[in-house]
């Protein structure tokens, strides 16, 4: 390859990492302030996903094939984590949504 290619490539791959920083800060912020707590969960789910790709396109550049491996264990413990947590939030609302049910028609009753 010839030397312009190769500056090319290298600015195409700076910009997309710098990109995808900027997305990263934004999804940070964004998964402290949320308004609600499956947002924060999706945020994260998304803040991983960027990592991963941000480790992959650095194997690229650097040339080390041992970080594809990394990223894909790093994407797996993402995927397993919002299962957790998407699990976690659903037994949470259904025991909320259980007991505001049953004080609810204990009032009914005591009336």
């Amino acid at each position: 390859m010839t030397s312009l290619s190769v500056y090319f490539i290298n600015a195409v791959y700076t910009v997309y990492l710098s990109v995808m920083a900027i997305l990263l800060i934004f999804c940070l912020i964004l998964a402290v302030k949320g308004p609600r707590f499956t947002d924060r969960i999706v945020c994260i789910n998304v803040i991983g996903t960027l990592s991963t790709a941000i480790i992959c396109v650095l194997s690229i550049v650097i040339d080390e094939g041992y970080l594809s491996d990394i990223a894909l264990v790093y994407s797996l413990l993402n995927f397993l984590a919002v299962v957790i947590l998407s699990h976690v939030v659903t037994v949470q609302y259904r025991k909320t949504h259980i007991n505001k049910n049953e004080s609810s028609s204990d009032t009914e009753v005591k009336q």
